[in-house]
């Protein structure tokens, strides 16, 4: 997710304390958005070093034009359809395969098993007006992050700054989708949607639980919402809430599957093949999970363009010719420039760009659980930059997608994050934007 661009956008330089103001606070707040500033965690407490708390949404809205949201909602609709036939080609590809994609050897049989297509995802672009560099970098199906911004924050705070709103529709979309999703879940289990037990979890922070109790609000059934550390498996029987004892039917998880398989418990035991039989067994259906895992390796690209043009109909084969850049599982077949990333990479980790031939920005984040993946190379790419506060920082565009309903793509909200680096990582801002 990277790099430079001599055009430079500038923001008005009346905005002021877009980091840190009164007024930043009072409207953050009143959105309950709490985690308008990031804050480390402390390890073996988990507890929130506010102390050390840094700024992740501006006091500020950047004016876009209409026009250049729905050319992004629409290229986006377009990927989207694409990736509804490669979910489906993964499911049909031998282990082997799959290996050689890097998708773990433990998900492999999920993978291949979970019917219920993906709900929804991210995709993250490089959108560059000026170049006319118009590329999907990666897709995100299992992320809870930045969800609440692209769909309802940018909406208040261009409000807030007098600015026409940029998706009047966005929450409207996701509020009958989700709906949509969530009974077929039922149907699957041979429920009546009332008589199910539908849960929310993601982990205790304030982004990820914040986002799913705002998620949980667009939902119309009756539901619960609990910190993951609060699932428990019963007897290999069914799964529930460890606060009220009560099993679960349906569960929205916001939580990495490559994570969750080498999960154990406090005895040590791995929890996977417990929860993976339960699925198995349509004792649980987990929304958004296996089929969403699916997409979520950044190897895909590299498969759709191994799969070439021919393979795919001649609208779909023209979207992976105008909106996907080349991508490989070798440096060399993309050349001596290109920009490398783990496999089941996150948030910029492990993440470093090479420039006719010599590395030219690494990331700042280099956990080895990321370093030592296979990695995935693409093509190097311009990404736009816009000024804030004096400084050019690099623009990332990402745009929310749902299932229909009928297994069909179709585009929600977009927002834009900044990154004062080259390459776009979890201390990258959020920049509201509206019309």
């Amino acid at each position: 997710m990277v790099v430079s661009v001599a055009v430079v956008m500038r923001v008005d330089k009346r905005v002021m304390n877009i980091f840190n103001s009164p007024q930043r606070k009072r409207l953050f707040q009143s959105m309950k958005m709490g985690w308008y500033n990031f804050a480390p965690i402390e390890e073996g407490t988990g507890i929130p070093l506010t102390d050390q708390e840094t700024p992740y949404a501006l006091y500020y809205c950047h004016k876009v034009l209409p026009q250049t949201i729905q050319e992004i909602q629409q290229a986006s609709e377009s990927v989207g359809s694409v990736l509804t036939q490669v979910w489906q080609i993964i499911r049909t590809l031998d282990e082997d395969t799959l290996l050689y994609y890097g998708f773990p050897e433990a998900t492999i049989k999920l993978v291949k098993y979970d019917f219920l297509a993906p709900f929804c995802m991210r995709l993250d672009w490089c959108w560059n007006q000026e170049t006319g560099i118009k590329k999907v970098v990666e897709t995100n199906p299992q992320t809870p992050s930045f969800w609440f911004e692209c769909t309802d924050g940018n909406n208040k705070v261009a409000r807030h700054f007098g600015l026409q709103q940029p998706d009047l529709d966005a929450q409207k979309i996701l509020k009958i989708t989700l709906n949509q999703h969530v009974n077929r879940a039922a149907l699957n289990l041979g429920k009546p949607i009332t008589d199910c037990r539908v849960a929310f979890t993601a982990l205790n922070n304030a982004e990820d639980l914040g986002t799913m109790r705002w998620l949980r609000n667009h939902l119309e059934s009756k539901s619960t919402i609990l910190p993951l550390e609060y699932l428990g498996i019963k007897d290999g029987e069914y799964l529930f809430d460890q606060r009220t004892k009560k099993p679960i039917d349906i569960l929205f998880m916001w939580y990495p599957v490559e994570w969750l398989i080498h999960d154990t418990d406090e005895k040590g035991e791995r929890l996977w093949p417990a929860l993976e039989q339960l699925i198995f067994e349509n004792k649980i259906v987990i929304v958004n999970f296996g089929s969403a895992f699916a997409l979520q390796p950044k190897s895909i690209f590299a498969l759709i363009k191994d799969l070439g043009y021919d393979f795919f109909s001649g609208k779909d084969a023209g979207t992976v010719w105008e909106y996907f850049p080349k991508t490989s599982l070798s440096a060399t077949a993309i050349g001596n420039s290109y920009f490398a990333k783990p496999i089941l990479g996150r948030e910029g980790e492990g993440g470093f760009a090479v420039n006719s031939g010599n590395i030219s920005v690494r990331s700042s984040n280099n956990d080895p659980w990321y370093t030592q993946q296979n990695y995935v190379y693409q093509e190097l790419l311009e990404f736009p930059k816009l000024e804030i506060d004096g400084k050019p920082m690099t623009q990332v565009w990402g745009a929310w997608l749902y299932n229909n309903g009928n297994d069909k793509f179709i585009s929600g909200g977009v927002g834009m994050r900044l990154s004062e680096g080259e390459i776009t990582d979890n201390l990258s801002y959020w920049c509201p934007i509206g019309c």
